[in-house]
């Protein structure tokens, strides 16, 4: 598998703007020496809080920015510093999706869709097919001639997309595409990039601030904290194992982790057993720590976390009560310990370690023996 964008120790600096005071201010490092490979054919999520850098890096993909300092190749190409002319024809194989949808509302639903491949000079006789055939792909050929003000919000994202998609670029860029969408409606339109990715091989770059849009559908993750990028790496491998702290805080809206001081309190409280808190993984599996409880005669039960599926691979945190004599669930937690991490549960005013629920497993988890 090739990169077909490469970002080579890219930076991207705005000045101040404003009066007096804005001209002693230090310029904005929107974007700060990446250096970035986007794997073709794959799904890609940019995830970073506001001000993080997302937006002016996606801008910087698709030629709308240049970069003060570093290389941006697309497909092979460095489009730094290409000619208006050449650049525009690099953006011809970058379909665009945006949050507001940025539909135009004096045209249909065929009108907007036809839009791009009429600038881009289609015969008319190849249009209306073409048109078709994408409307039909994304679910909305029942309205075709519908203004958008009819549409619903997915509806009218789903026309952005067939829009995105009318030259049939190799490259579509997501922006917070479905942060505007109500949840069904975001799996819906997640469902149907990652069914662009499959059918059409067209690489998807999603820049999101929702972790959990990561987990449906990315293959890789890329967290930016500002304008650098902080971790990058296969989307299991992050969210079971988060080094920097941003990555922590994101991952723990996503995945179930250990409870926080106030509810192991109240955990303690209903139940009079050890609490302990196991990483479950494809390395240890519910079925495996619950044969383990039993083998070394530890009795055992779930009272808080559950587990989730990224990339088809099991991912959470189990808090169990166990209750048995301290040898056997001592014996018990070393085996586990092994295999995934293991972290007992007290209850106390506070905890230095408490500041982000997850609780990592090991960079192995997952993969078979």
């Amino acid at each position: 598998m090739s990169a077909i964008v490469s970002l080579r120790g890219v930076s991207k600096v705005f000045p101040v703007q404003g009066g007096s005071r804005a001209r002693n201010a230090e310029p904005v490092r929107a974007v700060d020496e990446v250096t970035l490979d986007i794997e073709e054919g794959t799904v890609v999520g940019i995830v970073g809080y506001s001000g993080a850098g997302k937006s002016s890096l996606v801008r910087l993909l698709n030629g709308l920015e240049r970069p003060t300092a570093g290389q941006v190749f697309v497909k092979g190409q460095d489009i730094s510093s290409l000619p208006e002319g050449q650049l525009r024809r690099v953006r011809a194989g970058i379909g665009m999706i945006f949050q507001q949808f940025n539909l135009l509302k004096s045209r249909t639903v065929f009108g907007n869709v036809a839009y791009p491949l009429k600038v881009a000079g289609w015969p008319k006789d190849k249009i209306k097919p073409r048109v078709e055939e994408l409307l039909e792909f994304v679910g909305i050929a029942d309205r075709s001639g519908s203004y958008p003000r009819r549409l619903s919000g997915g509806q009218q994202q789903r026309v952005g997309i067939a829009r995105a998609l009318a030259n049939a670029p190799d490259i579509l860029l997501a922006d917070e595409a479905t942060s505007a969408l109500d949840p069904e409606t975001t799996r819906d339109v997640l469902r149907l990039l990652r069914r662009i990715n499959k059918e059409l091989g067209t690489t998807v770059v999603v820049i999101t601030h929702e972790m959990h849009v990561v987990r449906e559908i990315c293959d890789t993750v890329v967290m930016m904290e500002s304008g650098r990028v902080v971790e990058a790496g296969p989307t299991y491998a992050v969210f079971a194992d988060p080094q920097s702290y941003s990555t922590q805080r994101f991952v723990s809206t996503a995945v179930h982790g250990t409870p926080e001081p106030d509810t192991v309190s109240r955990l303690a409280a209903a139940h009079p057993g050890q609490l302990v808190s196991i990483g479950i993984s494809e390395a240890a599996p519910t079925p495996l720590v619950a044969a383990t409880f039993e083998r070394h005669g530890v009795g055992s039960s779930v009272v808080f976390g559950g587990v989730t599926e990224i990339q088809n691979k099991i991912l959470g945190t189990l808090t169990y009560e166990l209750t048995g004599s301290d040898a056997a669930i001592d014996a018990a937690l070393a085996e586990l310990g092994d295999v995934t991490a293991v972290e007992r549960q007290f209850p106390t005013a506070a905890r230095a370690d408490s500041a982000v629920p997850h609780l990592p497993v090991p960079a192995n988890a997952g993969e078979k023996p």
